[in-house]
């Protein structure tokens, strides 16, 4: 009982001295250079961001769950999330590009019915198993639910241009079917033009996505190494580029803005994390810690 003791009274000085360091870390926005004119519109990446256990996060990415919780309870603007193309030409929200990690399904995401994924709950193990009970989600029921809300909040859409099952060549058609169908759905949905951004690192399937005449802003994800990816999203007159955190320098941030292209990055679990961000000058970080960037930001 005594040890027992010993090891509660060494977390809780643990947590206490993680609070006080946290307390240290603060951002100065006046130092920002960005379009938004040093302010820095907060995404909720993939939701409240990925299942964690510090801090302690139980809802999958992309769930119900995780997406409400981002809007309702830490009043971001709007959410980033991941979609594929299932094998009756719907998507769904989902990560990853197979099934066997997360779920109880086995095999490539896209070789599934919207009904077999639809009906399929996330199983991610204890002890986060001991809170939620999601299931996967269609594109469709989440933009229903976010026409339900007083005002529609900005939704990112991070394009998996891909089946790991196909080879590269039936990868390249169904890029095309899903630039097709994607505009379509928004179309149908009546999502409004202005709320939207699709992110892809396909530089095909941007290409298909302004064959079709589309009136959705675009961004192009830069996942290599070069000044190559950011003159082709130039060049293409793409609205944005999405940075992967590591690629992301001030120098690069400032030729996107030079071109007057808004900087999307993402990630960042901790708040001394958010803060490396900030300091690259990006416009939009879709954040795995809410609070921690709009707490940096001044935000309420």
């Amino acid at each position: 009982m005594k040890v027992f003791r010993l090891t509660i009274l060494s977390f809780l000085l643990i947590a206490a001295g993680y609070n006080v360091f946290l307390w240290t870390i603060t951002f100065d926005k006046t130092n920002l250079e960005n379009l938004n004119e040093g302010e820095v519109q907060v995404i909720g990446h993939s939701g409240v961001g990925f299942f964690s256990f510090f801090p302690f996060k139980y809802f999958p990415s992309n769930s119900y769950g995780s997406i409400s919780k981002a809007l309702d309870e830490y009043k971001v603007e709007g959410v980033e999330v991941d979609l594929h193309l299932t094998a009756d030409d719907k998507f769904v929200l989902f990560h990853d590009g197979n099934l066997d990690n997360k779920t109880t399904l086995t095999g490539c995401t896209g070789n599934k019915t919207l009904e077999e994924l639809t009906q399929t709950k996330y199983q991610l193990g204890a002890p986060f198993d001991w809170f939620q009970s999601e299931r996967i989600i269609s594109l469709s029921e989440l933009i229903d639910s976010l026409h339900k809300r007083k005002e529609f909040p900005f939704l990112h859409m991070d394009v998996r241009n891909w089946n790991e099952c196909n080879t590269p060549q039936e990868n390249k058609v169904l890029e095309g079917k899903i630039a097709l169908e994607l505009i379509k759905l928004l179309n149908a949905k009546k999502v409004p033009a202005n709320k939207v951004l699709i992110i892809s690192l396909s530089q095909n399937l941007l290409t298909k996505l302004k064959e079709l005449e589309n009136s959705y802003p675009v961004s192009f994800e830069i996942v290599g190494e070069g000044p190559q990816f950011l003159e082709w999203a130039i060049e293409n007159g793409t609205e944005s580029v999405t940075v992967k955190p590591r690629l992301l320098t001030i120098e690069l941030s400032k030729k996107a803005h030079d071109a007057g292209m808004k900087v999307i990055t993402f990630g960042a679990k901790s708040k001394s994390g958010n803060k490396k961000l900030l300091e690259l000058n990006p416009d939009v970080i879709q954040t795995d810690n809410i609070p921690a960037l709009k707490e940096l930001m001044g935000y309420k």
